[in-house]
């Protein structure tokens, strides 16, 4: 029974990408968001993902079919599946976090491109408001009306045009929500250049330079590490393909492992430590940007 818990915590990671890939609507490329209830609060925390009812019920569904395809496959019958369902809350757990992270790696690559267009700006002589005001158009183009800085830049404007918030107060609302390190340093810097009166162009076209650069690099890393967990997936789940192949073509020779108490122990144990190895290796490549 343990080995058996063990093989549902790992197997939760493949239902979490088996709910995110069947489900690609609620979340577009940009980072934005198709359910309304996201859509209509311009000011998000990124730190917090709440689901809506259609996605935990596709995760509920997509846990009980994969633990029957792996019951069936593995034991011959569909207890498994009800084993499961036991990790039915990690797996939500692992899918928030999925979606966290892309929604804050879409900021990043957004606010990038958007460093861009405010150098430019802000070198022709224009102010924070003012240089907002002409990046919208620029980030609408490129990511959609409903990107995450679309949204963002069209709040921030707003809010120093409308409601005559200082450039400062509404910069550090948002580096504070965003929680990226690059947004935060972004806003330091200008505000120290506003307060002490240095070069607003200088200092941000070398931080823009800076961070560009940065975010770069990272996701040069990211992208080798990927491809590393992309190996890693491809080594777990070839001992489940020899299994069906067996199963399919040479139901004999593999017939002892489901007709006896010591064949599904010795089963048992050949995944767990398929999974295991899996573990080990997703942790040897989670690297912490």
């Amino acid at each position: 029974m343990r080995n058996g818990f063990l093989l549902g915590e790992e197997s939760s990671r493949t239902v979490t990408k088996l709910a995110i890939n069947n489900h690609h609507e609620l979340d577009n490329e940009d980072g934005s968001y198709a359910k309304d209830e996201h859509s209509a609060n311009s000011e998000v925390k990124y730190d917090e993902y709440a689901m809506d009812k259609r996605e935990k019920q596709l995760i509920f569904v997509a846990t009980f079919v994969t633990g029957m395809v792996l019951s069936i496959l593995l034991y011959h019958n569909i207890l498994f599946s009800l084993v499961l369902l036991l990790f039915y809350l990690k797996i939500k757990n692992i899918y928030v976090k999925f979606m966290l992270c892309r929604r804050k790696r879409a900021l990043a690559e957004q606010f990038k491109d958007f460093l861009f267009i405010l150098s430019t700006s802000i070198g022709a002589g224009r102010g924070m408001r003012d240089a907002i005001g002409e990046a919208i158009p620029g980030i609408v183009g490129i990511y959609g009306e409903n990107a995450l800085l679309s949204k963002e830049l069209k709040n921030m404007h707003k809010r120093m045009s409308i409601g005559n918030e200082e450039d400062v107060t509404v910069l550090n609302d948002f580096a504070k929500r965003s929680g990226s390190e690059d947004v935060v340093d972004f806003t330091i810097i200008y505000s120290t250049c506003k307060t002490t009166g240095a070069s607003l162009v200088d200092a941000l076209n070398k931080a823009a330079s800076v961070i560009i650069d940065k975010m770069t690099i990272e996701n040069e890393i990211r992208a080798m590490a990927n491809r590393k967990k992309n190996e890693s997936i491809i080594l777990f789940v070839m001992p489940f393909v020899v299994i069906l192949f067996l199963n399919l073509f040479s139901p004999e020779y593999i017939a002892p492992l489901y007709e006896s108490y010591s064949g599904r122990i010795i089963m048992t144990l050949v995944v767990a430590a398929d999974l295991f190895i899996y573990s080990v290796m997703q942790k040897i490549t989670d690297v912490d940007i």
